[in-house]
């Protein structure tokens, strides 16, 4: 179980993930991350997908638009927590001093230290990594009437993992007597899909009292390479007067890897399997997703969106394994080696490892709600450029990478001084990172445009406070 861990921690850190926004909380493209995340009216063409397929044919002259690894890929990254900054990893983890015998010795924690660094896990300890490009995506609008087509092929490749608090107290304070520790908050969930999503999009004058309105939706065709979570985690630890420990390790745990991966687990007896590693590996599981959304345009200045993304699930049924523990703990004497081994193994579910059918997971399925205004449109042309300024809300309805329980509220700017460049600024509010600032730069050259970002753009002015670093950069052909 130790290596499958390791593995999908290892892929989930330096793979990739495609860059049309994933979940609530998940990277999107340069632009949007520039205005903190905010995209459900004001994503335009291939940039709409993913936020709300309805803006696929809004506002736009284009009649054919290209992603492509030129004239730059679209990539964005992120890595980070969303409890400890530079300055206090440095703090905890990164000092170091040679005692009086020449050895290197870590910082030796006053109880001060001790509730500072637990308090830094009181809303839970959430690590997460994400790196995207986007493979290949297309757009192709015959007439305005007909509407607007398009293609696109993209990874998801995300990583989640949450430290249990208990796991922190456990270790900082020792087995305190008449303590329960309760490792309920543990969690971990990794996967590497890939989506071949089909859309379409339309306007409509029909209805009375709106200048305009545009619905959309994506048939995404989901392939999943890689899926790894803990689950249902009941583990729970009781000391006592006598130093005693009891309790039980329960916890249940689910892996599927691609065949072209070569993962050998620990309980398989086959012969060794070896890794045929490509760019278009067999797939572990596949399913099928749906994005759909509306856009109405009120006037020349106000417009309200709505859209739902992701819903929909995938089957895993190639190389899947399950572990589980439900096992008694007891533990009355830590030099007893016997006592200490057997605590590890029923925590970990030894031998417990077994190939079952498969599993069903749900993609990260997300509603996002938008309001926005075209500021130049109330100064009558007084106004320099162009702006828009909205106001979004976007919410998970899981848990799964990419996506949050917990509402996220954005407002975002979008200024084009001239027809060459533009600023983007924004402020987010909840979800998984709390607070966001963006900020992002435009550039269009005519027939392509370049757009670089950051929604924690508040860290690059103060590094040493960051508890992360997500950056973006993209463009798009346009003809």
């Amino acid at each position: 179980m130790k290596k499958i861990l390791l593995l999908a921690l290892f892929v989930s850190a330096f793979s990739i993930n495609y860059s049309q926004t994933h979940g609530s909380v998940g990277l999107s493209d340069a632009r949007s991350m520039g205005m903190a995340n905010t995209y459900v009216n004001s994503s335009f063409g291939l940039y709409s997908l993913g936020a709300n397929p309805a803006n696929l044919n809004a506002d736009t002259t284009n009649s054919l638009e290209i992603i492509a690894p030129v004239p730059v890929p679209k990539i964005s990254v992120k890595v980070g927590t969303n409890f400890m900054n530079l300055d206090e990893y440095n703090y905890f983890f990164g000092y170091s001093t040679t005692d009086e015998n020449g050895d290197k010795v870590g910082r030796y924690l006053t109880e001060s230290d001790k509730k500072r660094l637990k308090n830094l896990f009181k809303d839970g300890g959430k690590i997460f990594a994400d790196q995207s490009i986007q493979l290949f995506g297309i757009a192709i609008t015959p007439s305005t009437s007909f509407g607007t087509f398009a293609f696109t092929i993209g990874d998801v490749i995300s990583a989640n993992v949450t430290i249990p608090k208990n796991l922190v107290n456990l270790g900082l304070d020792g087995n305190t007597l008449n303590t329960v520790y309760n490792f309920s908050d543990m969690d971990l969930k990794s996967w590497w899909l890939r989506k071949y999503s089909v859309s379409y999009a339309n306007s409509l004058n029909i209805i009375p009292g709106i200048e305009n309105f545009s619905f959309g939706f994506t048939l995404n065709f989901v392939k999943g390479y890689s899926y790894l979570s803990i689950d249902e985690v009941k583990t729970e630890l009781t000391t006592n007067d006598n130093y005693e420990i009891t309790g039980r390790g329960s916890f249940t745990a689910h892996s599927a890897f691609s065949p072209d991966f070569g993962v050998n687990y620990d309980f398989d007896n086959a012969p060794d399997k070896t890794s045929n590693f490509s760019a278009f590996p067999k797939p572990a599981g596949s399913g099928v997703g749906i994005d759909f959304g509306f856009m109405a345009k009120l006037d020349n200045v106000f417009s309200v969106g709505l859209a739902f993304t992701d819903l929909g699930s995938i089957k895993w049924n190639k190389n899947v394994a399950e572990y589980k523990s439900d096992n008694p703990v007891f533990l009355d004497d830590l030099t007893d080696e016997n006592q200490r081994d057997s605590l590890v193994n029923a925590l970990k579910g030894k031998d417990s490892g077994k190939f079952i059918d498969g599993i069903t997971t749900e993609l990260a399925s997300a509603m996002r709600m938008g309001v926005s205004a075209k500021v130049d449109e109330l100064f009558d042309g007084d106004f320099p450029g162009k702006m828009i300024v909205e106001l979004n809300y976007n919410k998970g309805f899981n848990n799964q990478p990419g996506n949050s329980l917990s509402g996220r509220f954005s407002i975002g700017m979008d200024w084009k001084l001239s027809s060459f460049f533009a600023v983007r600024n924004g402020f987010s509010f909840g979800g998984v990172d709390k607070f966001n600032w963006g900020f992002g730069l435009g550039f269009d050259f005519g027939i392509f445009e370049i757009n670089l970002g950051s929604p924690d753009f508040h860290y690059v002015l103060s590094p040493n406070s960051a508890k992360r670093i997500t950056v973006g950069i993209d463009s798009r052909w346009k003809f």
